[in-house]
């Protein structure tokens, strides 16, 4: 996200005003706060903290972590509205006291509502990859 988001802005344009730069650093900052909330939810509460190593590297349409075609939309869904919100925490000047928060908002509004909507109706496994681990030569 970061990487498409700074090649879009032009990121040599950046040194002719620093007011961009505060704004790019805003609204980047809006945009990974609740990328951040929805991972932290679905890693320690959701799951709680049980990760199935090998079948993150499967692209099986029957794999763990495959969802719907390949995207969890339960996950967008928190991280569209939260980003949103956050955005304008973030680059609209009536909200300049609270602009400086915009990451730890989105964060926690992302998080609140990914903990609300996420699957919880299926057993969570945690496997070690140690079976596809490349054994390392010295």
């Amino acid at each position: 996200i970061s990487a498409v988001i700074g090649f879009v802005i032009l990121p040599w344009n950046l040194y002719d005003s620093p007011v961009v730069i505060v704004y790019f650093l805003g609204g980047l900052g809006a945009l990974l706060g609740p990328l951040f909330g929805v991972i932290m939810v679905d890693y320690w509460v959701v799951r709680k903290t049980k990760v199935n190593v090998p079948q993150l590297y499967t692209e099986a349409g029957d794999g763990e972590y495959f969802y719907h075609r390949g995207v969890n939309w339960r996950a967008i869904g928190a991280f569209i509205p939260a980003s949103a919100i956050s955005l304008v925490f973030a680059l609209v000047p009536a909200f300049s006291g609270i602009s400086e928060f915009s990451w730890f908002s989105g964060a926690a509004i992302a998080a609140l509502i990914y903990f609300v909507i996420a699957r919880r109706d299926f057993t969570f496994r945690e496997v070690d990859g140690e079976e596809i681990a490349v054994p390392t030569h010295h």
